[in-house]
């Protein structure tokens, strides 16, 4: 049996186990070291196999770099639909929604001393990329909002296009002062708290 080859394909199951070990590692290794001190042995080693081994799954860092943190947002766009599609009370939906999203992302750069130098990194197919995850985002938003508060009238519709405005530009406003991670994750709560009272009104 040959080697097995990288697939450009995202949707490609070929390896699936492999390649999340790969990408768990390489994010530890970059928000450890940052991008341009991680070598492909470091992410090797990390992952637990050989650089022959990884050149298998992703041609170089910048490959894995890419692959790594469209599949970190990806894993974050789950989690925090997953908190919108629970039960529970409008505003404990909508905070574990911010929370598994903007707080758990804010407390995962937060830690790492290179963050400015890992967000400078990402390329223009990455940016797409973690844009057409963040599409997804904004569609299971819509989606609850509809759900929170029916109707097609155009007070409801404008009312919606406010709440999901306010809950996706508001956490980025939040990061102005670059705030602790606790400061951070209360500023969503009362966010939540906030269109909460609002939707339910």
């Amino acid at each position: 049996m040959g080697a097995q080859q990288w697939s450009d394909d995202p949707r490609d199951e070929r390896g699936a186990p492999q390649r999340r070990a790969i990408h768990a590692a390489a994010i530890a290794q970059f928000s450890a070291h940052g991008f341009a001190a991680t070598s492909m042995a470091d992410i090797a080693d990390a992952a637990g196999m050989s650089r022959p081994a990884l050149y298998q799954y992703f041609r170089n860092k910048r490959d894995i770099f890419a692959s790594a943190f469209v599949a970190l947002f990806e894993d974050h766009v789950d989690r925090a639909l997953q908190a919108l599609q629970s039960d529970g009370t409008t505003e404990s939906r909508l905070e574990g929604f911010l929370q598994r999203f903007e707080g758990d992302l804010w407390e995962l750069m937060a830690a790492s001393e290179h963050s400015e130098e890992i967000m400078s990194a990402k390329t223009a197919d990455t940016t797409e990329e973690i844009q057409r995850v963040i599409a997804r985002l904004r569609r299971g938003v819509v989606a609850f909002l509809a759900e929170a508060h029916p109707g097609r009238s155009k007070a409801a519709l404008d009312r919606r296009a406010e709440w999901a405005e306010i809950l996706e530009f508001s956490p980025k406003g939040f990061k102005f002062d670059t705030p602790s991670v606790s400061d951070f994750r209360r500023r969503l709560t009362a966010l939540a708290r906030g269109v909460a009272a609002d939707i339910d009104t």
